[in-house]
């Protein structure tokens, strides 16, 4: 039966689909067996071929296993259907594989690992045309599940898995030189991938003096050709770029200095070694990945990770909250985009990434829009010399875009020298230090809020340093959100911001760091004639259950709990509906329901319930429930259940018997001791 109802499935909804992307019904074949799968029978094989010819199953390039339309992502027969795409897939020799419910689900599968593909950088979610497709089984492999199509790649790009394989091998040469502690390990690691940089920075335009030996310099030390010491080689480079005495200090890479250093150690062949396992990777643009956070993942021990996470925001998470704040500058124009407590630059790397794909998809990009976003789009901020040197670091690896990150305190006034003043950026997207505040700002300066706590006195700082119009997502904890001690606080945000959207992220978002709960808030700031207005448009709540990682210390990627996807591909559309409210009511109520929807029978079993996602009107929040926006509080409300005293009662009675027949001591007992 269930067989009927996909077979009826694909054909009512599935080929039309297919069809309307421009793919011929002539080149597919549903419910077949090829020579490769044996028995195995595919729900369609799309090929580049037409059915009638010879070569059909030789052109295949694409596999669809197709559920019934009441299927989900991740329950058991989307779980089957993974299970067997892969299995066919491979016996096809295909790179992929597709999953759709046939309506309204679709997911593309790297078959070597069952990684979610992405089509430059956004998750697939949709039917595509034969030419992507021929583009997904050529680029996809066992350590790439990104395929560039409008994108170019100017350099050869690495995987994390690939990189942290190299990390192993570090290890085992660490412990063959004595260094045998993880968080010993981080600084040489990170010392290495910083003068391999800097060697690849200056191969494309030369700014060091052609005294100091650089990476590509020593290769013929390592392939024996020249006979010197390499570890003497390396401190005298260090010491040429960095030195108190050296004339070539005040260079573009002299902020980096505290974050390069080689234990005594390491000696002539495990520089050597090192150098043989990193000489491959090409770190400037080529990662898709944050280095830092990967190398404090793999060596560092669980109170460095504690310290670590104060300042570092997973990349999965910088990276939706980028794409969906900048989803809409398509059209190159003069920006402004900062982080005023930038931690490792997470949000303004990933920001700097998905405006140069958001340009080149849009046929925007040449080398003056590169310049621009290069050398006057992004600023940073942090009162902590390292996480500098860090983000300066991050930014030059993934393309550069480092020009106005500061050391600078963004809670002690404004400071005009380094930019940061009222008014002053097109977006801001941050993720700022929580908890109590004992700094050097005074409190009583600002207007929001007295209480010292870092989240509250940010969240004003960010506010003030927009421009009226410009947008924002602040990463916050539930406690801003929905304490009634801070009502005032929240209705300061909304006398002065329109709330968009609010994004309740999963408490492990931030594990194994912290695992505090947390929550996106999209804003835009009120113009001037506007402020003290609370807006009279809905907020559009989603809760992330899943973010494809496991929710626990461990956080290893899942492959079927992801609700990053969905989130990414609604988000625009219920902005859009938002923005109609007030001039279009009508078309608002009649398009809600695409934007809303209760949890289905997988997350039903999985213990969730209420909604995953909805518009909370604006008289849902009041000084009733004292401004909460709290996601939970709108979508999932607890439900208190009264009962009667005798009900009451007798649920007690029941309790104790069970713990009396359950008691070893009974003995049969039961009256006796009841009536006791």
């Amino acid at each position: 039966m269930v067989k009927k109802e996909e077979q009826n499935d694909i054909i009512q909804y599935l080929l039309p689909q297919l069809t309307t992307i421009g793919i011929n019904i002539n080149q597919v074949k549903v419910d077949v067996t090829t020579e490769n799968t044996g028995n195995k029978r595919g729900d369609v094989w799309v090929s580049r071929l037409e059915q009638k010819d010879k070569k059909f199953e030789e052109n295949i390039i694409c596999l669809i296993e197709a559920k019934h339309k009441k299927c989900n992502i991740g329950d058991m027969d989307w779980r089957d259907a993974m299970k067997q795409g892969k299995e066919k897939s491979i016996k096809q020799n295909l790179n992929y594989y597709i999953v759709t419910n046939c309506l309204n689900e679709v997911r593309y599968y790297n078959s070597h690992n069952d990684e979610e593909i992405t089509l430059d950088g956004k998750i697939l979610t949709n039917f595509v045309g034969l030419d992507v497709l021929i583009k997904i089984q050529s680029q996809v492999n066992i350590d790439n599940s990104d395929v560039a199509h409008k994108v170019n790649k100017n350099v050869i790009e690495f995987t994390e898995a690939e990189f942290r394989r190299s990390l192993r091998e570090l290890e085992h040469i660490y412990r063959s030189a004595g260094i045998k502690k993880g968080d010993e390990r981080i600084d040489p690691t990170v010392s290495f991938v910083v003068l391999k940089y800097i060697s690849e920075k200056e191969a494309e335009s030369r700014t060091l003096s052609r005294v100091i030996q650089l990476w590509d310099d020593f290769s013929r030390i390592v392939d024996g050709t020249e006979t010197r010491d390499l570890s003497s080689e390396f401190i005298t480079t260090v010491s040429q770029i960095w030195g108190n005495d050296s004339p070539h200090r005040d260079n573009q890479y002299k902020d980096f200095k505290n974050l390069v250093n080689f234990p005594a150690k390491l000696k002539h062949n495990h520089y050597s070694e090192i150098y043989k396992e990193l000489n491959s990777y090409h770190f400037h643009g080529g990662a898709k990945f944050d280095l830092f956070g990967t190398i404090y993942e793999e060596y560092a021990t669980q109170s460095k990770k504690k310290e670590f996470g104060e300042f570092y925001t997973r990349r999965h998470i910088t990276n939706m909250i980028a794409k969906l704040l900048l989803r809409n500058e398509r059209q190159f124009r003069n920006l402004k985009i900062c982080d005023p407590a930038c931690g490792t630059g997470g949000f303004l790397t990933e920001a700097f990434k998905v405006l140069n794909i958001n340009y080149t998809t849009n046929n925007q990009m040449n080398n003056d829009v590169l310049t621009q976003i290069q050398n006057n789009t992004f600023w940073g901020y942090d009162n902590d010399p390292k996480s500098v040197a860090r983000t300066k670091l991050n930014m030059f690896l993934v393309g550069d875009g480092h020009n106005h990150i500061y050391e600078n305190d963004s809670l002690v006034g404004w400071n005009n020298n380094v930019k940061w003043k009222e008014e002053e950026f097109d977006y801001i997207l941050a993720n700022p230090p929580m908890g109590s505040y004992k700094g050097d700002a005074d409190v009583n300066n600002y207007t929001f809020t007295n209480e010292s706590r870092y989240e509250l006195l940010f969240l004003e700082q960010i506010i003030k340093a927009t421009k009226p119009g410009g947008g924002m997502a602040i990463v916050i904890n539930d406690g801003s959100l929905e304490t009634p001690s801070r009502v005032n606080f929240r209705k300061k945000i909304l006398e002065n911001c329109n709330i968009s959207s609010v994004i309740s992220l999963t408490k492990f978002a931030f594990a194994p760091y912290t695992k505090e709960k947390t929550y996106v808030l999209f804003m835009q700031k009120k113009q001037v004639s506007d402020v003290g207005n609370i807006q009279d448009f809905p907020i559009w709540h989603y809760i992330v259950d899943y973010d494809g990682y496991a929710n626990s210390d461990k956080r290893f990627r899942t492959k079927y709990h992801d609700d990053l996807a969905e989130l990414e591909s609604k988000f625009d559309g219920a902005m859009q509906l938002i923005n109609l409210y007030s001039s279009n009511k009508g078309l608002y109520s009649n398009s809600k329901e695409h934007y809303e929807r209760k949890v289905n029978d997988r997350e039903l079993e999985e213990g969730l319930w209420g909604y995953k996602f909805r518009f909370v009107e604006m008289h849902e929040v009041n000084e009733g429930n004292f401004y909460n926006l709290l996601s939970e509080k709108h979508l999932r409300p607890y439900v208190r259940k009264s009962i009667s005293i005798d009900e009451f009662e007798n649920k007690i009675g029941e309790i104790y018997d069970e713990l009396i027949t359950a008691s070893p001591s009974n003995n049969g007992k039961k009256e006796e001791i009841k009536n006791d």
